[in-house]
């Protein structure tokens, strides 16, 4: 158990936690966050509220070096962001109860530009998808936020970019989005099965396909369904690249027609 972490690593109802990279002491342990997941583009807010914190650091201390983790209801740590110097701000007490917890302000290095990341972070920390597709119900709009939550969770995880072992074909279907992002999530779930990741970007997909072939065996087989929906959403020359790479690295790929 890190320094500063007593009492709260079985609280289920935490969510993230601000810890001192240096010390490994928990600043901060709260059931949620506000204003850390913002727009693309927008002004970055001045303070982000922890909200209902189970536990504070010292008053207003500084750290240089902090870590924003996500945990999940057994208090393990499924996805992390580096922040830099947070500085403690404001308390912001409620209505006085016994189980009434305070909100607390932090002044961040960082914020993160997945709106949504939040919301699907929650859903991962509950139980993290094990059913197939669940990415493709989300609006097409959070395809990037569940895309970004992907690749986090898996590198938190201690894994690497490459294939593990799913089955020798994954299957890919062009007509389940419209969107790379939405792409890319459709390729980390058939290589990697459900909350799966297989690249963000084709420079990505490039690396996971380099790791994954060996002995000059075909890293596995690509079944593309309805790759002519895919060039009309995601343009002919971007359909073209990916598949260029698949070819580079030795897929077997194969597109049905229709």
């Amino acid at each position: 158990m890190s320094p500063g972490s007593e009492g709260i690593a079985d609280a289920q109802d935490v969510l993230y936690r601000l810890v001192d990279k240096d010390s490994g002491e928990v600043l901060v342990a709260a059931e949620d966050l506000l204003y850390y997941f913002t727009e693309e583009g927008r002004e970055p807010p001045e303070t982000v509220t922890f909200v209902r914190a189970h536990r504070t650091g010292r008053a207003r201390r500084t750290t240089e070096h902090a870590e924003l983790q996500v945990v999940d209801r057994q208090g393990r740590t499924i996805g992390g962001y580096v922040v830099g110097k947070v500085t403690a701000g404001s308390r912001h007490e409620h209505v006085p109860s016994a189980e009434d917890r305070p909100d607390v302000d932090y002044f961040l290095g960082d914020t993160c530009e997945y709106p949504w990341a939040g919301e699907i972070w929650r859903r991962w920390a509950a139980d993290r998808p094990v059913e197939r597709g669940e990415w493709a119900r989300q609006p097409s709009d959070r395809h990037g936020s569940w895309l970004h939550v992907v690749q986090t969770a898996w590198f938190a995880s201690g894994r690497n970019a490459t294939r593990y072992g799913t089955g020798a074909t994954a299957v890919v279907d062009g007509s389940g989005f419209t969107t790379r992002d939405g792409f890319y999530c459709a390729l980390g779930e058939a290589v990697n099965g459900p909350g799966g990741y297989f690249g963000s970007n084709r420079d990505a997909v490039w690396d996971c396909l380099r790791t994954t072939r060996s002995d000059g065996a075909a890293p596995f087989r690509l079944v593309w369904r309805h790759v002519a929906a895919s060039r009309q959403a995601l343009g002919s020359d971007f359909t073209d690249s990916v598949l260029a790479l698949f070819e580079e690295a030795g897929v077997e790929t194969e597109l049905p027609p229709g």
